[in-house]
């Protein structure tokens, strides 16, 4: 008996001494059961178990989410940037949700090559915004870095806003996208131009937008910038109120500096310059050779140059202008896509048997649709018609530039015609494009016929039809 009891006193002692030691054992200490080593070990099986487990619950989860497909259509479904991004590496934007508990999105305004536009609300700021989303991938985010760094210099040299160029807020990145904040404008001008059932605004609305826009260029090409835009056309044009003509150009995603060019192939096709067509070097005089493009077709509602390829884009501005100076192609890499050399040195266009018939551009003058109101006389006409006739030199030399266009005849004259643009855009007439002396030479007989005054082109409707399917809009801007 004495010898168990002397065994129960030990047993005693050691459960005595085994409590002492677990309350010195520090709270962070890690249970031995929970280690990775007995886990995989002696705990393997049961591990095994609690990972098929996690895994099939998330799998029916999943399942209950997503609506069944058809075994004939179903695909392989790939997540992209943890399901934030689609197929295309463009952000999923989803209404009402808010971004850095600061932006609340409220709709798609537009989409592009580079990305998509939302408005959205700022509610540190307690206004309305333009969010620009670039694509989650590298050789956007490249080029849209190039697009932030000139924003911010032009910001930095128009702190006052008033070179007529659109205004950046701030920039973040958010789940991988880099996001560009700008204010929020109105509608673009093609839009206008749709309201006016592609019929055109007024002369004296036209002159508004170009000596704004001629300010605009005359902005880029001070030394400190020295920006080509690369892609000035009227969708990139946005008013900043739907019923004033105040406007803004926006889009800066093609831009270069002057001596820092990028790519060859740059400008929508119907504002494309002839030594871009000819795959020369190009300078900040691309943009003017844009505008005068521009304004054309902001007064006549359709496009001084509509060319449905890069051949027939070049065809329809020599039926208007010419064959381009020798000295130009003589150095243009591609002057044998579009022209022929003759055995005397001159050139001649290309026999090009898929065009049937004679170009015939946007024609007509005073006695168009706004006779008799103010502001469209003839010697208006002939204003408005030297200026773009200058703007569209062939020679980027000898080509306009901003400064002397801003000193141009056209914008001496002021009219009592007002700002509203709901009433200065419901008709117009075409342009008269009859020659002074000083620029008659260089344009084609054919071209001289077709800027004569033979009437308005008959295919407007069809044209219009055809525009509306063939661009890709992208506008920073919302109506609401």
């Amino acid at each position: 008996m004495t010898g168990v009891y002397e065994l129960l006193c030990r047993c005693v002692q050691v459960l005595s001494d085994m409590t002492i030691l677990q309350r010195r054992i520090p709270p962070s200490f890690r249970d031995p059961a929970s280690a990775p080593l007995r886990k995989l070990s002696v705990d393997l099986i049961k591990t095994y178990k609690h990972i098929n487990e996690v895994y099939y619950t998330k799998k029916k989860r999943r399942a209950q989410q997503v609506p069944p497909e058809d075994s004939s259509t179903k695909k392989e479904r790939k997540i992209y940037n943890d399901g934030f991004d689609d197929d295309n590496y463009d952000y999923i934007v989803k209404n009402g949700e808010k971004w850095l508990d600061r932006y609340e999105i409220d709709s798609l305004i537009g989409k592009g090559s580079f990305g998509q536009v939302v408005k959205a609300y700022d509610h540190h700021e307690q206004e309305w915004v333009a969010i620009k989303i670039i694509k989650n991938k590298k050789a956007f985010l490249n080029q849209a870095q190039i697009e932030l760094r000139l924003l911010e210099l032009m910001n930095k040299h128009d702190t006052e806003m008033k070179y007529y160029i659109v205004h950046l807020k701030r920039h973040f990145m958010f789940r991988n996208h880099l996001c560009l904040v700008f204010e929020l404008l109105s509608y673009n001008l093609y839009d206008l131009l749709r309201n006016t059932n592609f019929r055109g605004v007024s002369l004296n609305l036209t002159r508004k937008f170009a000596q704004q826009l001629c300010t605009a260029l005359l902005f880029l090409a001070t030394p400190e910038l020295s920006i080509i835009h690369c892609d000035l056309k009227p969708e990139n044009i946005l008013l900043c109120n739907p019923k004033r003509s105040a406007i803004k150009i926006v889009d800066f995603g093609s831009s270069c500096q002057l001596g820092q060019r990028i790519y060859q192939y740059i400008q929508s096709r119907f504002y494309r310059s002839p030594e871009v067509l000819l795959g020369m070097p190009y300078d900040l005089a691309i943009d003017m050779w844009s505008l005068g493009c521009i304004l054309v077709e902001m007064h006549t509602g359709e496009p001084l140059f509509s060319g449905s390829n890069e051949v027939d884009q070049m065809n329809k501005i020599v039926e208007v202008l010419g064959v381009p100076p020798s000295h130009m192609l003589d150095a243009a890499p591609k002057a044998r896509k579009y022209f022929d050399k003759l055995s005397d040195g001159l050139w001649t266009v290309k026999k090009n048997k898929d065009v049937k018939k004679e170009y015939k551009p946007p024609t007509g003058g005073p006695g168009g649709r706004r006779a008799g109101e103010p502001g469209h006389a003839p010697c208006d006409y002939l204003k408005f018609k030297d200026l773009i006739l200058r703007m569209l030199d062939y020679d980027p030399k000898s080509r306009i530039t901003p400064f002397y266009a801003l000193q141009h005849n056209f914008f001496k004259k002021t009219t009592d015609e007002g700002t509203n643009t709901s009433s200065s855009t419901s008709t117009s007439p075409a342009m008269d494009h009859s020659h002074s002396t000083s620029t008659t030479s260089s344009v084609s007989s054919s071209g001289k016929a077709a800027l004569q005054g033979r009437g308005r082109v008959t295919t407007r409707t069809t044209w219009s039809n055809t525009r509306v399917k063939a661009r890709t809009r992208t506008s920073w801007s919302s109506t609401t």
